[in-house]
């Protein structure tokens, strides 16, 4: 045995185990810093970029990502030297009882919705300060917005995300209470006066989205949006009124369905 080894029935040094434990925590933190990068980035990510996104050192990112790997939340393709979730993330992800039962139930909710306005249709639910979209319908038109499942997004640039806020999602996010907070409680008041928000080219030039609040059952907080999005060419002024008479609509008959 060498000066350094220690075998596994000796007690740990009272220091010595605090270290350890606060390391473990920190790993395991670190490791799921990496796990986010890998769902935000579907078609792979080499080392050193998911290093550098992590703040993590490329020796670092590489051990933990070989410990996700061997217990299946990540995979290599060694042909492309990329990382990207593995089935292990999916197989969790599937016991998300609340988020899973939601989109069975907007699904065809939202399949109507599509084919009634021509636009492609998200839903999408509150995930700390932030937007995560949980399906997606796409329309037949060449040119369409697209939000990958998984994706996140600000709350206060989105029409989801404005949507939830002027329904009454709290608490507010950090972003909301900074300055010009004033303009955006402005903005929402106006959206809780008619029902439905507007995303006007703020997430994605080219793009607008119109969006309304899920009402959830026995009067919860609502946590779930659902919108309309598609290219500022379609989505023009004249179509607003009617697209937010639609997506409230829908949204409504989701509510009913929970």
């Amino acid at each position: 045995m060498s000066q350094n080894d220690t075998p596994d029935d000796m007690p740990m040094p009272a220091a010595t185990a605090a270290t350890g434990a606060t390391g473990s925590v920190q790993a395991v933190t670190r490791a799921l810093d990496l796990l986010r990068i890998l769902a935000e980035t579907p078609g792979g990510i080499g080392l050193s970029p998911a290093a550098r996104k992590a703040g993590l050192a490329a020796s670092t990112a590489h051990r933990l990502l070989n410990t996700l790997a061997a217990r299946g939340w990540a995979s290599f393709d060694a042909p492309h030297n990329l990382w990207r979730v593995g089935p292990e993330a999916f197989i969790t992800g599937q016991a998300f009882d609340p988020a899973r039962h939601l989109a069975a139930a907007a699904l065809p909710v939202m399949q109507r919705l599509m084919e009634r306005s021509g636009e492609t249709v998200n839903l999408a639910i509150r995930a700390d300060d932030r937007m995560l979209y949980l399906a997606q319908v796409e329309c037949a038109e060449m040119m369409r917005a697209f939000a990958r499942p998984g994706a996140r997004v600000p709350m206060i640039s989105t029409g989801v995300g404005k949507a939830l806020l002027a329904a009454g999602s709290r608490p507010l996010p950090v972003q909301a209470t900074g300055t010009g907070s004033e303009g955006l409680a402005a903005e929402l008041a106006a959206i809780a006066a008619r029902g439905w928000a507007l995303d006007d080219e703020e997430q994605s030039i080219g793009l607008r989205c119109v969006a309304a609040a899920i009402s959830p059952p026995r009067g919860l907080q609502p946590i779930a949006a659902l919108s309309i999005s598609g290219p500022t060419a379609r989505i023009s002024d004249d179509r607003l009124d009617a697209l937010g008479r639609m997506v409230v609509d829908a949204a409504a008959d989701i509510g009913r369905t929970l």
